[in-house]
């Protein structure tokens, strides 16, 4: 498994019990005590794992989820499971450095001039995984032109449903695919910089 690779080989069967009976079954790669932290946060409403108002607003309008209590109390603890995922997966500027052969002094550049995501997540920087091409462990390619047409300050968590949900717009081998997948297989970068553009319209 690569670095930071986020794990879900299923070792049992979990049934609908505990936590700890799932993480038991599944062995992921963070643990009960990190699940139950960013619930935490979830219910503080702080740190990253906290929606802003835009991102609130566009899934409120897009995600089909109810407004009833027990759909919006699933939905938080889906939200901070997804988040946590999306932390426990996601490489340290260092780890970035280490995969692509480059100083870390490069790997900040490469944050600051965007072409590489990142976020900042209790005071350390995040690389989410997703963003680099598990056949050559480079950065997908057109990834800085995308994140240029992206709203600037999207949820981490938007960003990186952009980038892997399948649009049927983006068709590989007549299949649905992801904009992740569709460059990585060497589409067209146009249709989903204007995804990335039209999203960014609704900021």
């Amino acid at each position: 498994m690569g670095v930071k690779e986020f794990r879900v080989a299923k070792k049992g069967t979990p049934g609908r019990g505990s936590v700890a009976d799932w993480i038991a079954a599944r062995d992921p790669s963070f643990t009960e005590a990190d699940v139950a932290e960013a619930l935490e946060d979830q219910l503080r409403g702080s740190g990253t794992v906290s929606l802003s108002v835009q991102d609130r607003a566009f899934w409120d309008a897009n995600a089909g989820i109810t407004p009833r209590a027990k759909d919006v109390a699933a939905a938080a603890a889906a939200n901070a499971v997804s988040m946590l995922a999306l932390n426990a997966s996601a490489l340290t500027a260092g780890e970035v450095a280490q995969k692509l052969n480059l100083s870390s002094s490069t790997i900040r550049h490469y944050k600051a001039s965007g072409r590489l995501h990142s976020y900042e997540h209790r005071g350390k920087l995040h690389f989410p995984l997703w963003q680099f091409s598990a056949d050559t462990g480079q950065a997908i390619p057109f990834l800085a032109d995308v994140l240029a047409s992206l709203p600037q300050n999207a949820h981490p968590q938007t960003i990186s449903g952009f980038f892997q949900t399948p649009q049927p717009d983006l068709v590989v081998d007549g299949v649905a695919s992801s904009p992740k997948q569709w460059l990585e297989s060497g589409g067209d970068p146009g249709p989903v910089i204007s995804m990335a553009a039209e999203l960014a319209s609704g900021y």
